[in-house]
């Protein structure tokens, strides 16, 4: 097996294990035994513990993040909406694993938590640009707007972690995002 190829099992292996708890408790033992080969070997292919827990969080990351859709729609609002309905179908569908790779890091590793903050501002332009807030001749967004939005995604993200569609339709709630979303933007008003 190549490096490459046994960095990716390793990595495939924290995955399956991220199903069943938090990227903390994932023990390398348990990853080692998986893959057949010694607890040692794995620090080859990851040199301290928070290297494979941070390939396995940036791996997981990006498998969430592929499964988004590209905004639809005519409006901005149109667009967001359609953004914010993908995104709550996306947690929906792999709630455990995304509640235990946010909720997990939280507390966790720094190169953890970077990672998942990177992933969170490389959302910030798809849904700047789905607002109509990057279009030609309104110019770049400042850097109070880009924070403003990509603190609005972190609450998105604790939103969908504990949304009870018991309790709250998916239209009542996507209305209520959708509104949120355009207070705080610039000309806000033009987007409706």
């Amino acid at each position: 097996m190549t490096a490459q190829d046994r960095r990716r099992q390793l990595t495939d292996i924290g995955l399956d294990l991220l199903k069943e708890r938090p990227i903390q408790e994932v023990p390398l033992d348990e990853v080692a035994d998986r893959a057949g080969i010694s607890r040692t070997l794995v620090f080859h292919y990851f040199p301290t513990k928070s290297d494979f827990y941070s390939a396995v969080v940036e791996a997981a990351g990006q498998r969430l993040l592929s499964g988004r859709r590209a905004a639809s729609g005519d409006t901005p609002r149109e667009r967001v909406r359609s953004l914010i309905a993908g995104y709550l179908r996306l947690v929906e569908s792999s709630r455990d694993v995304y509640v235990r790779l946010v909720r997990g890091a939280a507390g966790g590793d720094p190169a953890v938590l970077a990672i998942l903050d990177e992933l969170r501002w490389a959302l910030v332009p798809t849904w700047l640009d789905a607002a109509g807030m990057t279009a030609e001749g309104s110019g770049a967004p400042d850097a109070a707007t880009r924070l403003v939005v990509r603190g609005w995604l972190v609450g998105l993200e604790e939103v969908a972690m504990v949304w009870d569609p018991q309790q709250v339709s998916q239209q009542e709630l996507v209305d209520r995002l959708v509104d949120s979303f355009f207070a705080f933007g610039r000309d806000s008003t033009s987007t409706r």
